[in-house]
């Protein structure tokens, strides 16, 4: 069975992500999407929009998809939205602007339920181009949003001319290096594939980590306290040390570890293990088999606030086998 796609549409408040969200729904008409809102009530899509109200949870909507509110935990609604009647090939998820939504994504690479309906395909970050480099200065939140996306953004650039949006681009890359970044007015992209990326597909790990490794340095420019590190070593880990450094080093600082993504070769274990972390949960898959040819290597990147660089290569040397 397919795994239904999954979009999550980050931003902070203001930024454009319903503008965003209706646009998507227009655009793809092929498409029957399940929305998700965080904010239902406050912030929703266009009322016009709305057609029948079936129960208090779900709604349809005029164009054939369903849109429901995030009341209660994710893993409720998702089930809900499994149950229902209603058919759909796409769901979107619009957060909340001023959460991190970390937490969201943590639930679709680890929850088993979660993972056997649906597959991640992509976070897009909305970027407000008058308004984010004040913004940037005072909530760390905006920070995280764009850390953790794979497209962002830069909406109501017409607002902001073009010296603003170009001093924010560069702002915006040095917190995130390998998002695809993008000019919008009114939260049109002129790049309308937006959908379909699968940026969270473990198969696409391997070229994220070759890519950071080749342009991080250990001077490499620090925006906001956002620094990446990429860890390399030849001699194979040992699986159950990791295990428990992994769980131990992401629980103690949750609030600075937003990703981790790395290519593990671990002892007595034949095949490349593809590891995928955000916040606390981690995600581990089995990857192609090491080949005669191929350097045994593991490659680790992690992506945070204020990196103690030494005490982590120290730490993730201490799990290689000796």
């Amino acid at each position: 069975m397919l795994k239904i796609p999954v979009t999550v549409i980050t931003g902070f408040l203001g930024s454009g992500k319903t503008s965003l969200l209706n646009h998507l729904i227009s655009s793809y008409p092929d498409k029957k999407f399940a929305i998700i809102e965080n904010e239902f009530g406050e912030v929703n899509i266009d009322s016009e929009l709305v057609a029948n109200v079936k129960n208090e949870d779900i709604f349809e909507l005029s164009n054939g998809c369903i849109c429901c509110s995030l009341n209660d935990e994710l893993y409720v609604v998702l089930q809900n939205l499994i149950k229902s009647d209603h058919q759909f090939n796409h769901l979107l998820i619009e957060t909340t602007g001023i959460a991190d939504p970390g937490s969201i994504l943590a639930s679709f690479i680890t929850d088993p339920f979660i993972k056997k309906e649906f597959e991640l395909d992509a976070v897009i970050c909305l970027v407000d181009a008058a308004n984010a480099s004040n913004i940037l200065d005072t909530e760390i939140v905006l920070t995280k949003q764009i850390a953790v996306a794979d497209q962002i953004l830069i909406n109501k650039t017409d607002v902001a001319g073009r010296e603003k949006t170009d001093a924010l681009k560069i702002e915006i890359a040095n917190i995130n290096k390998f998002a695809r970044i993008e000019e919008c007015v009114f939260a049109k992209p002129a790049n309308m594939n937006l959908l379909g990326s699968f940026s969270y597909d473990p198969a696409k790990v391997y070229q994220f980590v070759l890519g950071l490794e080749a342009n991080s340095t250990a001077n490499s420019q620090i925006t906001h306290g956002i620094e990446n590190m990429c860890y390399t070593s030849t001699t194979p880990m040992d699986q159950m040390k990791l295990g428990m450094w992994l769980d131990a080093f992401l629980k103690f600082n949750q609030e600075s570890i937003y990703r981790i993504k790395g290519i593990l070769y671990l002892e007595g274990v034949d095949k490349r293990i593809i590891l995928q972390s955000v916040h606390t949960q981690i995600q581990a898959t089995v990857g192609k088999t090491w080949t005669e040819d191929d350097i045994k290597e593991s490659k680790i990147v992690i992506i945070g606030k204020s990196l103690n660089r030494k005490v982590i290569n120290n730490n993730l040397d201490e799990l290689l086998v000796k």
